[in-house]
């Protein structure tokens, strides 16, 4: 009953993407995602929410190696100042872990805000530049494989090049995991991206090809203090298309290819934003 009700909650909020509206932009959010770094305008709220998965690979919370997931992420973001934006993710979680059972429930919600030093200018060629911090909560069972059950700390930044008519983003994460009540620390995260994209107005005025390089090197993990397992570093080719929508709502659209042996075999991730 409790998986039913949460559903119907999840059904709510896809049900809610029917109203017009534009896109979340926080990258830290969702890293998973193409990394857009958009701006959030002020005293607005943006919306989206995703459709992620990957097959023999590590997990998101980076708890689980040769596994499968899939992940659906809701994200909102508000324009607190002129360059500063706030907003949070939270999402339910699928994992298909080896060796182990498979298991279903909420993942980690994470809080974080951002700041735009910079904001891209295609008429006078100048770039755009942003940081970001957050913080990652343990509401997700580390038991289960869905959560890393402890507090964690975000930091992010990205540099935006207008390179007319293409754009290209790029960015550099960390992502700080504390000890959880079972003495376990999974390995902190360094996450990397390089992504353009290219409107193809031939084709559509609203219809854009995407291509990016992402990845996510895993550091140890720790028992007690001390380091258990090895590392994992995950590389992936992301290409995809955008495509906006009546009412205001966007559609993106990658395919993940592994390139290294940690990596998820493939994957793919789907985005509506409004």
């Amino acid at each position: 009953m409790k998986n039913i009700s949460r559903w119907g909650l999840w059904m709510g909020i896809f049900l809610m993407a029917a109203l017009p509206s534009v896109e979340a932009k926080i990258s830290s959010l969702s890293p998973r995602a193409y990394q857009e770094r958009l701006a959030t305008k002020l005293h607005e709220i943006d919306h989206s929410v995703a459709l992620q998965n990957g097959w023999n690979g590590v997990t998101p919370s980076g708890s689980d190696s040769d596994s499968s997931f899939l992940l659906i992420p809701y994200q909102v973001t508000y324009g607190v100042l002129e360059k500063l934006e706030v907003g949070c993710a939270w999402g339910l979680k699928y994992v298909g872990r080896k060796d182990k059972s498979n298991q279903f429930g909420l993942n980690d919600l994470v809080i974080s805000g951002k700041y735009r030093f910079f904001d891209p200018n295609r008429t006078e060629r100048t770039p755009g530049l942003d940081a970001e911090f957050g913080f990652s909560f343990p509401t997700a069972s580390f038991d289960k494989g869905l959560g890393t059950g402890a507090f964690g700390v975000i930091f992010d930044w990205g540099l935006i090049l207008p390179l007319d008519p293409a754009r290209m983003q790029v960015g550099m994460g960390y992502r700080l995991n504390t000890e959880n009540s079972d003495d376990v620390r999974l390995g902190h995260v360094f996450s990397y991206n390089m992504g353009v994209s290219f409107p193809l107005e031939r084709v559509h005025k609203d219809f854009s090809v995407l291509g990016e390089l992402k990845g996510f090197n895993h550091s140890k993990k720790k028992f007690k203090g001390e380091s258990t397992g090895s590392s994992s570093d995950e590389l992936y080719l992301a290409p995809g298309a955008a495509f906006s929508l009546p009412r205001g709502l966007r559609a993106l659209g990658q395919i993940l290819i592994g390139l290294t042996p940690d990596s998820s075999d493939a994957g793919f991730s789907l985005q509506l934003q409004f």
